[in-house]
């Protein structure tokens, strides 16, 4: 006749110690018999890559390192080079204002072939000389009445404003302006306007002059003006920039 045998109840999990004391206990030997090798099986397909991770903590910084040694000295550096121009020429700028404001008379029978020079005297309290080029002390000869270059270096360029006010007594009066150095073909000329009406004009014309020989370097040069027709012309003041 069978006995009857409960099942092991699997959710009442054992000790390490009992599950050794129960073997112990059956005091039985058993012997291992391996049995038939089954057939091996077809591999699977391989599965879609699954998605990243969040990313970890970040972790504590880390302790700072032994500082190294000291690097051998190294050679002295080269004195930084001034402003060095291909002339040679330092630059700078003054300003010189017109104390005689006396109108001066225009008209193509006036001056040399109507070129006549403008009676121009700087006001020293009015003028600014504050950033000429080293070397220099005036651009500006009072004596003569003429620009003074004798402190720069050929090959310098220099560029003047002339601001000035014409008064026209025609219509469509031209007017033209010049640096006058005698037996010196390279004076700078230039045309300045056509002035339509009978008018008082506040105008600026800027003219560049290269120190391109001895000449213009020591006689320096007169400011003059042209016109075609009778007017008068007042010059203010001179702006004169050196490179």
């Amino acid at each position: 006749m069978a006995k009857s045998m409960d099942f092991p109840d699997v959710s009442k999990k054992k000790k390490y110690s009992e599950a050794v004391q129960g073997t112990q206990e059956l005091n039985t030997q058993y012997i291992a018999v391996p049995g038939i090798q089954g057939e091996k099986g077809e591999t699977g397909p391989k599965g879609e890559k699954g998605d990243q991770g969040i990313q970890g903590p970040k972790g504590d910084k880390g302790d700072r390192g032994h500082e190294g040694p000291q690097g051998q000295r190294g050679e002295p550096g080269k004195g930084g080079e001034g402003y060095d121009s291909v002339s040679g020429q330092y630059p700078g700028w003054a300003y010189y204002s017109n104390k005689n404001l006396s109108e001066v008379r225009l008209g193509p029978e006036r001056g040399d072939d109507g070129w006549v020079s403008i009676n121009f005297i700087k006001d020293e309290e009015k003028s600014n000389e504050i950033y000429m080029p080293i070397g220099a002390n005036t651009l500006w000869n009072n004596e003569s009445k003429n620009f003074n270059f004798k402190a720069l270096k050929i090959g310098a360029k220099v560029d003047v404003r002339y601001d000035f006010t014409i008064t026209t007594y025609m219509n469509n009066t031209e007017v033209w302006a010049r640096l006058f150095v005698p037996d010196y073909s390279n004076s700078p000329i230039g045309y300045v306007s056509t002035l339509k009406y009978q008018y008082s004009y506040d105008m600026s014309y800027n003219q560049t002059i290269y120190i391109d020989a001895q000449r213009i370097k020591t006689l320096g040069g007169a400011i003059q003006f042209r016109a075609d027709n009778e007017s008068n012309i007042v010059l203010n003041g001179i702006y004169i920039a050196v490179c």
